[in-house]
């Protein structure tokens, strides 16, 4: 931003100086050139000058092309690194993504098995106590056999990579 302000301020600058070069100019001519005749001659002689100014305005206009072509290829370049960049954060984050479901598949995992085991130690109290009938007894065993079915099954399930 400060910049574009500074540049604007020298292109002002230099609008301001142009003119009033040009117009100290018309003013020693009016004043050391009286005749009409010897003014339009003399004003013939810089014809060239002019050729000269216009051929430098044209190369100056060329060299602006190149620049901001250079600088348009330079942009080009950065907004592709910017691009791979962001996919390589998007994999990332996608990567991240998948650990964090498997770190919750198998904090799940654990809390039903330590959920099991608990019963597991639930109806073994039960079967250990000397209070419980042996019908309780029997339930007990049923369902202790049961949840150590389910805790089989659930080991069985699982792969070698699944638990680390």
């Amino acid at each position: 931003m400060k910049k574009d302000s500074s540049t604007g301020k020298l292109l002002v600058k230099l609008i301001l100086i142009v003119t009033f070069i040009w117009g100290i100019s018309a003013v020693l001519i009016i004043y050391f050139i009286p005749n009409w005749s010897d003014r339009g001659t003399f004003g013939d002689l810089f014809g060239a000058v002019n050729a000269l100014f216009s051929a430098l305005a044209f190369a100056v206009l060329i060299y602006t092309i190149v620049l901001q072509r250079e600088e348009i290829k330079n942009n080009r370049e950065e907004i592709l690194l910017n691009r791979k960049e962001l996919e390589k954060g998007a994999r990332l984050q996608r990567k991240a993504q998948e650990v964090l479901i498997q770190q919750v598949e198998q904090t799940h995992l654990s809390a039903k098995m330590n959920a099991m085991r608990t019963l597991v130690d639930y109806y073994n109290n039960q079967i250990s106590n000397p209070k419980s009938t042996e019908e309780i007894i029997e339930k007990a065993k049923q369902k202790r056999r049961q949840i150590i079915t389910q805790i089989d099954t659930l080991i069985d399930g699982l792969n070698d990579s699944d638990v680390e």
